[in-house]
């Protein structure tokens, strides 16, 4: 009798596991990152990782955005890295699939950086509390602590109105207004 009522309430603990993956965006992760990822940085570019460190609510997407570019994705515990020209960026994350996004629940935070030649910058997505994102510049010695419990994330599919990032492609800063 009991086994018979856990059914629909497993059934529906299940279902809203696999909601929780919903989303057009698709990652393949590595165990290391592909050469190309950390080579040295062309001239006039900087380094920005975005690194989340957690395996809480790691069924959850958050899809990045830099001064509008989509530069990529985290999801469990993951990282990725891309370059950017020297300036002003907004860097904007979207914590939620799409259902979350169709019913307004998905958090969006932004953090902003003016980076140099030459500069790396590691953003973390702190997802501690599961059902929150926030972000914060962390400093490199924390950040590499942080990678080393981490898959690299790369982008592989996307929805049919975006466009992956391209390997070596410099994200630019925003333009004076």
């Amino acid at each position: 009798m009991l086994a018979r009522r856990a059914l629909p309430f497993a059934f529906a603990s299940l279902t809203g596991l696999l909601a929780l993956s919903c989303t057009k965006y698709e990652l393949a992760l590595h165990e290391n990152a592909p050469p190309g990822a950390l080579a040295p940085l062309p001239p006039d570019a900087a380094r920005i990782c975005v690194v989340r460190p957690y395996a809480v609510a790691f069924l959850v997407p958050a899809v990045v955005r830099d001064n509008g570019r989509l530069v990529g994705m985290t999801k469990g515990p993951s990282y990725f890295c891309y370059l950017a020209e020297p300036g002003v960026h907004r860097i904007v994350s979207r914590y939620g699939d799409d259902v979350d996004a169709e019913l307004g629940s998905d958090t969006v935070v932004d953090a902003n950086l003016t980076a140099a030649p030459g500069g790396h910058y590691f953003l973390h997505h702190d997802v501690s509390s599961i059902l929150t994102l926030s972000v914060g510049w962390v400093e490199a010695g924390r950040a590499n602590e942080m990678i080393s419990e981490c898959d690299y994330a790369e982008l592989v599919e996307v929805p049919s109105n975006e466009t992956l990032p391209a390997p070596g492609e410099i994200v630019r800063a925003a333009r004076p207004q």
